[in-house]
């Protein structure tokens, strides 16, 4: 209750700066993360078009929340297209950016724009599930194992209908920023699955993912993000899985010291907007709009390795914990004790969305 409260205020203060002309200051504030209008016409004023410029764009400003830190590929890739869109618009276009959980995690404030109180967002698709059933394809385990495959299933006819999807939920998808690839982290050595028995480990609260965890034989349960360091300080849980952005920049290494190169699940952020703002604007704004992003998700391919090789160089430097290699037995061995997560992968996706993204990735799960 509290959280929500927080929300709502905080998003009115937004939309009294927004009606004023003011905003924020993108790439403030603290904290972390995992992570057209309206019926009454509320948000036309809020954060829809209001005119166009001499160039033909609509004056727009975009709300625009994440819930990963200014340090990760996602938030400098959003600051990429802030930095394209305006300077292209000739400022007609603005974004105010609000990282690190401020508009609230990924369901709040994806809620939000579903609403229309936020323009833009950038949730990792598990966290998108409960909206878009057809982004549980996402959560298959051991789908691809290297960037190129997952990069040409994203591009692929199968990667746009996904984005397509979100449109009964009110949502524009815009494309696809990285996350990456999901690394364990716990208090404990792990050579084989024998090690993973018992271990009460923290998962986001989706179904795919408690199913994955268990079947490794561990004790999946759900947190809050925001709660997760604590509760690891406090050995509420064993161990966690996320990126390895997460894992450096949300400083789980400092109370997990065993950082294992897993990479069984690759995890997308899914880029909306508000369909219904979307749907207000012209044709050259979306033009442009949908230009800057295709620029800003090439942007985000070139730095992602990178980061994440930086982050394991730096946990590994940190002296707090140490990034292994999971040897090719293990992997085998987890990767046949997923056998029966398949079927719940396309259960939980619907239609064909799970075996249409399998096949542009190359993937059988035979």
């Amino acid at each position: 209750m509290k959280k929500f409260l927080s929300l709502a205020l905080v998003l009115c203060m937004i939309l009294a700066l927004t009606a004023c002309g003011g905003g924020s200051d993108s790439g403030s504030g603290s904290g972390s993360g995992d992570g057209g209008s309206s019926s009454d016409g509320g948000a036309s004023s809020d954060s829809g078009s209001t005119g166009g410029d001499s160039a033909g764009y609509d004056e727009l400003t975009i709300i625009a929340a994440h819930g990963a830190s200014e340090a990760t590929s996602e938030h400098a890739s959003f600051m990429k297209f802030k930095e394209l869109v305006e300077e292209r618009s000739g400022g007609a276009v603005k974004v105010d950016l609000y990282p690190n959980q401020q508009l609230g995690g990924d369901r709040e404030y994806t809620e939000a724009c579903i609403q229309g109180n936020v323009t833009m967002g950038g949730p990792s698709a598990a966290n998108m599930a409960p909206f878009v059933p057809a982004l549980n394809a996402f959560e298959t385990p051991f789908m691809v194992s290297d960037r190129e495959t997952i990069y040409a299933a994203l591009d692929s006819d199968a990667g746009k209908a996904l984005l397509d999807s979100l449109e009964a939920s009110g949502l524009k998808g815009l494309g696809y920023f990285e996350n990456g690839f999901r690394q364990l982290t716990c208090n404990k050595e792990i050579n084989s699955l024998s090690d993973l028995s018992g271990l009460k480990i923290r998962v986001m609260e989706n179904e795919i993912h408690l199913a994955i965890w268990t079947a490794l034989g561990a004790n999946p349960g759900p947190l809050a993000f925001g709660e997760l360091y604590t509760a690891l300080q406090q050995k509420s849980f064993d161990a966690q899985e996320n990126p390895a952005e997460l894992i450096y920049n949300t400083k789980f290494f400092e109370v997990q010291d065993h950082v294992y190169r897993t990479n069984h699940i690759y995890t997308p952020y899914i880029i909306y907007m508000n369909l219904d703002v979307w749907n207000g604007l012209n044709a050259d704004t979306q033009a442009l709009i949908q230009e800057c992003m295709d620029e800003s998700v090439a942007y985000c391919r070139e730095i992602c390795a990178e980061n994440e090789q930086n982050c394991f160089d730096a946990i590994n430097e940190s002296g707090r914990s140490q990034v292994y290699e999971v040897s090719d037995e293990l992997y085998n061995e987890m990767v046949a004790a997923c056998a029966n997560v398949y079927d719940l992968v396309i259960e939980k996706a619907g239609g064909t969305y799970a075996q249409d993204l399998w096949a542009a990735a190359g993937f059988s799960p035979n």
